[in-house]
């Protein structure tokens, strides 16, 4: 079904908004961040038709992603479930990584301050899609663990998160995707181990 163009004029309002966010946050922080600025040529009443509040925005950010993940899911063939889920946790620290520390900083903030925190959702694709390939290692005997397929990818997001939060705790100083890509193949190696 073809978009209207209204319909069309909206996502582009909606993803403006959240692209304004995120030069202003990159820029200037989080307290440049008021809906005033945000909006520059968009109604508030447009920007409170697609977010409730400067949070609610941010939080829209990891849903971009998942639409993302999503589409490039659709035609992704990797027939190592453990290398999936390396490139399926790494890509959300690059996504991060690509939109700035402050706005690291300043999305880890922002889901602290909510009720419902978008990050730790077990209905994202981003979790749904680790969680399928962690079965998938699983079935095949390539994961030894005494946890199950949903604890394995708690885990696995818990130490990504973690990862995140301490570059952030350490003023950003050192390499986040390498010490990322080390973090999680600690992990995967410990759960891989026995496997031959």
């Amino acid at each position: 079904m073809e978009l209207t163009n209204r319909q069309k004029q909206a996502m582009t309002t909606k993803r403006k908004l959240l692209y304004t966010a995120y030069e202003l946050i990159r820029e200037e922080g989080y307290p440049a961040l008021t809906i005033r600025r945000l909006c520059g040529g968009v109604s508030t009443g447009a920007f409170y038709h697609h977010y409730s509040s400067k949070e609610d925005l941010i939080a829209q950010g990891f849903a971009s992603y998942d639409v993302g993940l999503t589409e490039f899911l659709e035609s992704y063939e990797e027939p190592d479930p453990v290398k999936a889920i390396r490139h399926i946790v790494l890509s959300l620290n690059q996504y991060i990584y690509d939109n700035g520390a402050q706005f690291a900083k300043e999305l880890y903030i922002s889901q602290l301050s909510i009720k419902d925190s978008y990050i730790t959702r077990k209905d994202r694709s981003y979790y749904l899609a680790v969680l399928n390939y962690v079965e998938q290692a699983m079935d095949q005997g390539l994961f030894h663990s005494t946890m199950n397929a949903g604890g394995i990818t708690d885990f696995l997001l818990r130490v990504g998160r973690g990862t995140l939060l301490d570059w952030c705790l350490h003023d950003y100083a050192y390499d986040l995707m390498e010490q990322s890509a080390r973090d999680l193949d600690f992990l995967l190696d410990n759960l891989t181990a026995g496997r031959g």
